[in-house]
């Protein structure tokens, strides 16, 4: 049995050392604890070392080829950091700005303890709100492509969760709600301004965003959707505005807007107080014509359902 340990010992002692002799290079070694992790830390500083030499010799080519490499070896190596900033950071200053964010992104989710977390974080911010806010270069050829809806929400999405608590976070999800807002999805806009409203109420952009979701649903009242349910939806979130941002610059803005929708509220009860007149359904149009009142104390459109109100005998 005692025998049989030390055969086994000496057995891997001798498959260890054909190993690291003959069946192995250092740089395919894993990255892992024990003599073969410190061998494959050593193997990607090594290249590190050699890709940063090519690129201060200019030679941009190479060192990217060799930055690439060690991301794809030694991707948790602390190499494979310095690997990614500095593979961003020539992506950057080619205009390559997707490529660019793609490395920024691999060293803040696998490295959030590298020296350059903090400058790629804010880099990365600014290359998605530059996709948000238009065209972008996004290629070696400084060709100029706008960056699709999808994509740049996507964007702006991993700089809201990387820093979930950071002033980045409300700020990137209000530039989703405006990116499908100008790209017409009502339905889209009104939901990531809502994220706004619950996830970052005291947010510097939780007022806007309210006042942006109420401003949506009146336009898609007048284009189609003309029912009273989208109106008192406006109406509710204007009054919210007011009610928890009084001091803010929209609450009065929310005001004239709700002043505004009262008067369609008015005009729609005497249009169809009218409709029933000419229908002869003298009973439905007396109550609309009086509805007008109740909404209206003074002005034309009430002057003229008294009148029509006495023309009917009501």
């Amino acid at each position: 049995m005692r025998n049989n340990v030390f055969l086994h010992l000496a057995l891997g002692g001798v498959t260890l050392g054909l190993l690291i002799s003959c069946g192995s290079k250092s740089d395919d070694l894993p990255l892992s604890s024990g003599p073969s992790g410190m061998i494959g830390v050593a193997a990607a500083d090594a290249m590190l070392s050699k890709a940063q030499a090519y690129e201060s010799s200019g030679k941009a080519g190479k060192a990217t080829s060799v930055y690439k490499d060690i991301i794809k070896r030694y991707p948790y190596a602390g190499a494979s950091a310095q690997a990614r900033f500095s593979l961003a950071r020539a992506y950057d200053q080619e205009g390559d700005l997707l490529k660019a964010f793609e490395q920024y992104q691999g060293l803040i989710a696998r490295h959030p303890n590298s020296p350059h977390y903090a400058a790629a974080i804010q880099r990365q911010e600014t290359v998605a709100h530059a996709a948000a806010n238009g065209i972008i270069k996004n290629n070696f050829l400084g060709m100029k492509t706008r960056i699709s809806p999808e994509k740049t929400e996507k964007m702006l999405s991993q700089i809201r969760d990387n820093a979930p608590r950071a002033l980045s976070a409300p700020k990137a999800q209000f530039a989703i709600g405006r990116v499908w807002q100008q790209d017409g999805n009502a339905d889209k806009s009104i939901a990531a301004y809502q994220k706004i409203s619950t996830d970052y109420a005291t947010s510097a952009q939780a007022p806007e965003a309210l006042y942006q979701t109420g401003e949506i649903i009146i336009l898609k009242s007048e284009r189609g959707n003309q029912n009273k349910a989208n109106v008192d939806r406006a109406r509710r979130i204007f009054t919210d505005l007011i009610q928890r941002y009084p001091g803010h610059r929209r609450a009065a803005d929310a005001r004239k807007r709700i002043a505004v929708l009262g008067g369609k509220d008015i005009q729609r009860s005497y249009d169809t107080a009218e409709f029933y007149r000419k229908k002869g359904k003298t009973q439905s149009a007396i109550f609309y014509y009086r509805e007008v009142l109740r909404t209206s104390k003074s002005g034309p459109l009430s002057d003229q359902a008294k009148q029509r109100i006495t023309e009917l005998g009501g």
